[in-house]
């Protein structure tokens, strides 16, 4: 497949120049020239020219002509995380690209470390504090030297694109055999397979988030306000799992399980998920896409793939719905519940909309056994909410007082009744509209007044979301599963009535 030739992409590609890194005690080898690696350019002009065929083996013989003498190593593992090991090991990101040397081919990215003052979503409701954005960069295509358990590497990345992007890491050092090598990958896979305050992520790529683990610590099964029964048994089926082995295998059963927690936005499924990962006596793997570079199908294959070698596990798959397309949909049934064993995988997924998911997913046996719906709260579960966040309000020093009630039980009994057909989520941006309001009129001298005539009025405008989001055409609240011939059709198991 050929490409056409980009005048400032490879001008840019042609500066290329060795980086140095040095990790005690190996002594530092003469310093190179930038003429010792001009070889490269050429190799790089076939590749990105569109001439080199079979090009992984074109490069490793480019780099074989440089160090006939040498053992080399390639690997073509678009997840190995060479700059992240040797990051872990107090390599900065600067010194391990080396920028105090010009000329050299590297990328810059924005950082997935900057926040804005409110960030929505999975895992991110809650409110953060701004930070400037900031640049990170990688190496794309040149060579690095380290000195590795006694032993000196040349290492050399390239980028290019076929069919999809592709990488290739060629290892190359002087030995009688390639063990030095060989350790060193060794180390960098059980590096990234050991997890240490982080949760496997999958977007595109298989990552450790050490941000969703931070905000998963902050998870409490006593914040979520459900049924005692539906609580009581979604803890139960997401924990007993992991002791149960030896009773599926007395069974003749598939140690496997598939739980379904069903409904609209804002009633608490992302809380359960938080609540399960924090929970869990295994990993979590989180899944963001199906979409990978090679594809939404290799996406899924490693999405599996990850999730069967790390068992026994919780693999979470959140707005299902929205992973599934239909040209994968067979795949992903494959790999669900195929011929390949998912011994030890409890899968967890969440829907907004289970009209949009195929019955052959979502009512088959032993795809998803168990099947949990969340509901909009009752007026019940409405005050239980509400109570717990006037407690909250106490325990920051803010007094909810007001002349019409006698106790904050009595005004948390009249709040739930005016806030009929609310979400948590709504319910919880009521606290803090009112909180942000409160502190504004704090900050320019004003005495607080009604405490409870102050909410009443966040009460009266955020009731206008409320009706705006229920006439809504995306996400009507309960729309595919507040009707029972519904929950009927799909056979769902609804406050802890359990199907085993």
């Amino acid at each position: 497949m050929a490409y056409p030739k980009i005048t400032g992409l490879w001008t840019f590609v042609r500066s290329l120049l060795v980086l140095r890194v040095l990790l005690p005690p190996a002594a530092a080898p003469p310093p190179h020239s930038e003429a010792d690696f001009n070889w490269m350019d050429g190799a790089l002009d076939d590749v990105y020219g569109g001439r080199s065929v079979h090009t992984h083996y074109r490069l490793f013989e480019s780099v074989k002509k440089q160090h006939p003498n040498s053992q080399i190593l390639s690997l073509d593992d678009p997840n190995f995380d060479l700059s992240g090991f040797f990051t872990s090991k107090n390599f900065t990101e600067d010194v391990l690209i080396g920028t105090q040397v010009p000329n050299q081919h590297i990328m810059l990215t924005r950082s997935d470390n900057s926040r804005s003052f409110r960030r929505f979503g999975p895992f991110h409701d809650e409110e953060e504090t701004y930070q400037r954005p900031t640049l990170e960069k990688s190496l794309q295509n040149g060579v690095f030297e380290v000195d590795y358990a006694s032993t000196h590497f040349n290492i050399y990345l390239f980028h290019w694109k076929d069919y999809a992007p592709m990488r290739a890491i060629f290892f190359v050092f002087d030995s009688e055999d390639e063990t030095a090598g060989t350790q060193l990958v060794q180390d960098v896979y059980h590096w990234m397979d050991n997890l240490k305050n982080e949760i496997w992520v999958f977007d595109q790529v298989w990552r450790k988030d050490k941000d969703m683990y931070k905000v998963v610590q902050s998870a409490d099964w006593k914040g979520i306000i459900l049924e005692a029964d539906m609580l009581h048994n979604l803890r139960r089926d997401t924990s007993v799992f992991f002791d149960s082995e030896d009773a599926y295998k007395s069974l003749n059963v598939a140690w496997k399980r598939g739980i379904l927690l069903i409904g609209s936005p804002g009633n608490g499924k992302t809380e359960a998920i938080k609540a399960i990962i924090k929970g869990a006596s295994v990993n979590c793997l989180y899944v963001k896409s199906f979409r990978s570079p090679r594809g939404p199908e290799n996406g899924i294959r490693t999405i599996f793939k990850k999730a069967r070698q790390s068992a026994p596990c919780i693999l979470v798959l959140e707005d299902l719905d929205s992973l599934l397309e239909p040209m994968t949909r067979s795949f992903f049934l494959n790999e669900l519940d195929g011929l390949e064993s998912n011994h030890g995988i409890l899968t967890v997924a969440t829907t907004n909309h289970p009209e949009n998911i195929d019955q052959a997913i979502l009512n088959r046996p032993s795809r998803f056994d168990t099947k949990y719906v969340f509901n909009l709260p009752s007026s019940y579960l409405r005050k239980k909410y509400i109570e717990m966040w006037l407690l909250k309000l106490e325990n920051l020093g803010i007094v909810v007082n007001g002349d019409q009630y006698a106790n904050t039980q009595e005004f948390g009994q009249e709040l739930s009744l005016r806030t009929e057909g609310w979400s948590f989520a709504y319910l919880k941006e009521l606290f803090v509209s009112f909180q942000l309001s409160r502190a504004a009129l704090q900050s320019t001298g004003v005495a607080a007044g009604d405490t409870t005539q102050e909410i009443f009025q966040h009460v009266e405008t955020l009731s206008k979301q409320v009706v705006m989001g229920a006439s809504g055409s995306d996400d009507k609240p309960d729309t595919a599963i507040s009707d029972a011939s519904s929950l009927r059709a799909m056979r769902v198991v609804h406050m802890g009535r359990m199907a085993h």
